[in-house]
């Protein structure tokens, strides 16, 4: 896990250097790149935080979820409203995007507490809720992390795959509305417009994001135990990079935003934790 966790290192201190040159190069202004440089901060306090104490915790991983869509539920009750979408809560002046803090902890707690018959109908529940926040991107990657999890543990019992079909067909829902929101030169057209910029950064800024699923993977090769819950939060990632190139959603982690980089930073906690004791029980 050393290994990992310094491959992981070089790759966060890449991306934010090529995030911070990506955004300024597409047009952001001096207060987005303190914003960028904060959140970079702030995602590295809570890795390191999370990594230290959250699998030391006797954690319940339906109420984890539920707390997840409750957050999803209170944002659409009184979140920023942009063109008909509620994504966001205001935290002073900055809006952040709630799908992107709570999946992670949404994805960890399904594929870790599996065999809990709770989970299923609250993963369920959340795809609804984030097709009502009109939030393609999130819905297809929750669809995906869902997946991810179920196809690792390959059940024989029909439920668990019930509910791969109805995220997939609640994601599929959210992508058939039309999304009226445009698309902002350093966040949801970042590659392209860094790209015309200057094809080099344009390059590294492609390639970085899609390397972000790469720690994920590599702990799901390395550590079998964790197997579900890596491939589970490699697909979230994955469906957030696919949404970026297929509608006018942000470059995750690359284009401007708090939210996107503190997930990141939780994602990474979650993953790459020393586990409670040395065998690393599944609880």
């Amino acid at each position: 896990m050393r290994a990992i966790r310094l491959i992981t290192a070089v790759q966060a201190a890449a991306c934010f250097g090529v995030s911070l040159a990506a955004i300024g190069a597409a047009g952001a202004g001096p207060n987005a790149l303190v914003v960028q440089s904060l959140a970079a901060v702030m995602a590295l306090a809570l890795a390191l935080v999370v990594m230290r104490f959250w699998r030391k915790a006797d954690w319940r991983h339906w109420l984890l979820i539920a707390a997840c869509g409750l957050a999803l539920l209170l944002t659409l009750m009184t979140g920023v409203e942009l063109e008909g979408a509620r994504r966001w809560l205001a935290v002073g002046p900055v809006q952040l995007h709630t799908a992107s803090l709570v999946l992670p902890l949404a994805a960890w707690a399904f594929a870790r507490g599996f065999e809990d018959r709770r989970l299923g109908g609250l993963a369920a529940v959340v795809g609804f809720l984030l097709l009502y926040q009109h939030d393609a991107a999130s819905s297809l990657a929750w669809a995906m992390a869902v997946a991810g999890a179920i196809l690792v543990q390959r059940p024989r019992q029909a439920i668990p795959w019930a509910v791969v079909a109805a995220t997939a067909v609640l994601a599929y829902a959210a992508w058939t509305e039309p999304d009226t929101l445009p698309a902002v030169p350093y966040v949801e057209g970042l590659l392209r417009t860094t790209f015309d910029v200057s094809p080099v950064l344009g390059v590294l800024a492609w390639v970085l994001m899609f390397s972000l699923p790469a720690p994920f993977l590599l702990v799901a090769a390395a550590r079998p135990e964790r197997r579900a819950e890596a491939l589970a939060l490699a697909a979230l990632w994955v469906g957030w990079i696919a949404s970026n190139l297929l509608g006018n959603y942000p470059a995750p982690v690359i284009g401007y935003g708090a939210a996107p980089i503190l997930a990141w930073g939780l994602s990474v906690g979650l993953m790459l934790g020393e586990p409670a004791s040395q065998s690393d029980p599944a609880p």
